[in-house]
Formats: structure tokens, sequence, C-alpha cells
């Protein structure tokens, strides 16, 4: 797999390479504001750009923040990631009530009350290719602290039962994974992100965000599944930052 880093511009492909210069000057104008090219025109570059991308056949290193039992660890690890969706999430609080990890009527209140069909949470895994401790806690430390994902704690997490009880399930995890380009929404930024590393290359000045997160349709299959770490190894801190939390995190309360 040709892995893409956006902070090395020597593991870009070479027809990405070509374009970026072919289109210097009009990026670089639509980017600084002086002597900005027609709109129409960088459009047809950026179309065309993404194209390229899309069709790289490269993967990115991404990370997903998590909290997971050793039974999930074992499962994506044997079989990948599988797209969210509330039969999945169903499963999920199924198995660790068959497990004995939680109450029958806490599992039941868990089902009924999350956004796991949501428009904007449905079909989707979010990574970010940059090592997470760049958000910082505030940005990364409730996927660590409550077990279900998003769609689960953000109904639960001040709810004086069900709040407790998803921080008691699992331990903190990261997924490092290759993520094929091609899964990522045809609509992004990450074409921006390319153009700006590149001008920057060839000395423009910006304070934009230089660092991309995306969510990826497809499920991510095992053998893109790099390792995944568990708090306390030395590479989770390492990669969090957080042994600079509070307050600290834990494996389970």
């Amino acid at each position: 797999m040709k892995i893409l880093d956006l902070t090395n511009l020597s593991t870009w492909p070479l027809n990405i390479l070509s374009h970026l210069d072919k289109n210097h000057s009009l990026y670089l104008g639509w980017e600084s504001g002086i002597k900005r090219p027609p709109a129409f025109a960088y459009d047809i570059a950026i179309n065309e750009l993404k194209e390229l991308v899309r069709n790289s056949g490269c993967t990115m290193h991404g990370y997903h923040c998590t909290r997971l039992t050793e039974a999930e660890i074992q499962t994506i690890l044997g079989s990948g990631m599988s797209l969210p969706n509330l039969t999945m999430l169903h499963k999920r609080i199924a198995d660790v009530a068959a497990a004995g990890i939680l109450d029958d009527s806490v599992a039941i209140r868990l089902m009924n009350n999350n956004q796991a069909n949501d428009a904007n949470r449905a079909g989707m895994i979010w990574f970010c290719f940059f090592p997470p401790r760049i958000a910082g806690q505030r940005g990364i430390e409730r996927f660590f602290r409550s077990w279900g994902g998003e769609a689960l704690y953000n109904s639960h997490e001040d709810k004086p039962i069900t709040g407790p009880a998803l921080t008691k399930i699992g331990v903190p995890c990261i997924i490092e994974a290759l993520v094929p380009i091609e899964c990522l929404p045809r609509h992004s930024w990450l074409e921006t992100k390319l153009i700006l590393r590149f001008l920057i290359s060839r000395g423009f000045e910006t304070g934009e965000d230089l660092d991309h997160e995306d969510r990826v349709g497809n499920p991510i299959p095992a053998e893109n599944i790099i390792r995944i770490i568990r708090f306390p190894d030395a590479d989770f801190i390492s990669l969090t930052g957080c042994s600079e939390w509070k307050p600290p995190l834990q494996p389970s309360l």
C-alpha cells in the first residue's frame, strides 16, 4: 500500500506533485488573495486535483480514538472495523450485558436512548490523520472516558445511572489503521490541505489549520488495521499526551 503522509511531500504521488507545480501560481493567487484567479479557473484545477487524489490508490495513516472491551478489540483485529448503526450498537450493548458487564435494566435504557441512527453518525467512522494529542485533552478525552462511542455517550454522560455505567466498560484505545483515500468523502478539505502544504514548501505562510480529520463510508478491513493501542501503553500516552490531563485518564472507574 502506498502511504500518503501529509507532512512529507516525498510520499505524494508524482502526478499530484506535477499538478501542484503546474498550478502553483493559480493556487498561490487564490490562497493569498493577490492576483486571485477567476473562480471557474480555480474550480477546474481543484476538481482535477480531487480526481488525482481519489484515484491515487494511496492510504493515509489514521487514528480512531475510542473505548473498547477485550472482545471488541479481538473482533476488530480479526475482522476489521464495521460501519456503525443502530443494529450494531444494540448488538454491542447486548454483548456486554450478556458478559455480565452491564445490568439488563441499564442495557435497555442505552438501547432506547442514543443517536446511532442519526444521519450525521450512521455509516461513518471518523479518523484523525495526525497524532491525536494535537487535538488536546478537550478534543479527544470524551472518546476515552465513556464506552459506546459519541452516538451513545452523548445521550448519557450526564445521567446518574447510565453515565457512570459507561465509564466502567472497556479500556481507552487508539485504533491505528491505513485508511484508503478513496473511502473518504468526495467533497472534503483534503485537497486544500495538500495545496496549502505544497505552497508552504515554496515559501508561502499561512495560519490555517493544516491537519486533517475525516470520515470514511466503507468498512476498514482487518489487513488495514496496524494495531490497537491500549491505555496505559507508552505509545498510547505519547500519542494522546494524557499524562498531563486533569483529571487523569483511568482504564475504568
